[in-house]
This record gives structure tokens, C-alpha cells and sequence, in this order.
């Protein structure tokens, strides 16, 4: 039997068909990927944490008062990603901001459920999720939370400051994840002449 081929680019067996000329390459019978590395991946139990099950309604209606309970959680884990460009390094810093958002719903849950429910579902209706549709219903909520909570809501802009965070983890070696330097240029041995003809400088700079 005639062994298959492969295409694998090039001008033959580049499919001929409408709108699939030069497209991609064709893997066939036979074809191995080879990595270069073993890629070290966290197990199914390391991933596993319970879900924040709520629509964008709840977490828009949320969203002030969570930024600040959970501030610190949050800038960690993105502090994380950003130095270590390594998801499998933040998984612990992951886990904090789930369980703070599973935190943060229970206590408004068991305090301010009749509120908080008026005002999300208040915002689910109007058109485009806009929150000045629903001022009294937010009035409603920010006053529950303050007087059983003592959650403060932040000030228009308090969340989008520049802030410093202050972690425990090791800086990691190389934080901006730079190429290594190139070798220095050997030194010339002996003295250079200068060229036959003159510079060419004036030659580039007109």
C-alpha cells in the first residue's frame, strides 16, 4: 500500500479549494509533535475550588463594595501575575480571591439579601446595566451594609488609584522577564587603519 503523504507547506499540497489557498499546515498519517520540554501542569485537585455562580447583574451591583473588601487579595494575585507571568506560580494568590468573593456574597446574604436582591435585579432590567436607573435602590443597599456591615462605599475614582502593594513573596529573579545580555565584542588586536578612501560619512548624510 502507498504510504500517505504529507503536506507540510510549499506550493504542492496546498489545498486548491476556495478560500483555503496558503492556509496553515496539513498534518497527516505519521506526523509527531516533539516539545522541547517537559511543561509541568498543576493536577485537577489543585484547580479545584468552588465556583462564584452569580450573573454580571450581581457582580456589577457589587462591584464597589467588593473592591474594597477585597483589595488586598486582588492586587496580590494580579501583582503575581504580572511579575511571574506564570499562572502555575499564583494559584495560591487565586485561591484567596475566591474564597474572599465566596466570603464577601455570604455575609451580604445573611445581611442585606432583600436589599441587595432589589438592587441587582433593578440593574438586570434596565437598559444596559446602567446603575443611575437604580439610586434608590442602591441608596437602599449602601445604608444595610453601613449600619450591619460598616462597609463604607468608596468614592467615584477611590478603586482606580495608584497603589503600592505589600506582599511576603520573593521578588523573582529576573521580575521583567529580560532577554540575558549579549557578549561583549572581542577586542581588536593592533592598530586600525584608516579607510583607503577617506570616511563615508558625508556618502549617509546627505
Amino acid at each position: 500500500m502507498r504510504r500517505p503523504e504529507v503536506a507540510l507547506g510549499g506550493r504542492k499540497g496546498i489545498s486548491r479549494r476556495r478560500g483555503r489557498r496558503g492556509c496553515g499546515r496539513l498534518l497527516g498519517v505519521g506526523a509527531t509533535a516533539v516539545m522541547p520540554g517537559i511543561v509541568e501542569l498543576p493536577t485537577v485537585e489543585d484547580l479545584k475550588v468552588q465556583e462564584v455562580k452569580v450573573s454580571s447583574s450581581v457582580l456589577k451591583a457589587a462591584a464597589h463594595h467588593y473592591g474594597v473588601q477585597c483589595d488586598k487579595p486582588n492586587k496580590e494575585f494580579m501583582l503575581c501575575r504580572w511579575e511571574e507571568k506564570d499562572p502555575r506560580r499564583c494559584l495560591e494568590e487565586g485561591r484567596l480571591v475566591n474564597k474572599c468573593a465566596l466570603d464577601f456574597f455570604r455575609q451580604i446574604k445573611l445581611h442585606c439579601a432583600e436589599p441587595f436582591t432589589e438592587y441587582w435585579t433593578c440593574i438586570d432590567y434596565s437598559s444596559l446595566q446602567l446603575l443611575r436607573r437604580c439610586r434608590k435602590q442602591q441608596a437602599k443597599f449602601d445604608e444595610c451594609v453601613l449600619d450591619k456591615l460598616g462597609w463604607v462605599r468608596p468614592d467615584l475614582g477611590e478603586l482606580s488609584k495608584v497603589t503600592k502593594v505589600k506582599t511576603d513573596r520573593p521578588l523573582p529573579e529576573n521580575p521583567y522577564h529580560s532577554r540575558a545580555r549579549p557578549e561583549p565584542n572581542p577586542e581588536v588586536e593592533g592598530d586600525l587603519k584608516p579607510a583607503k578612501h577617506g570616511s563615508r560619512l558625508f556618502f549617509w548624510t546627505m
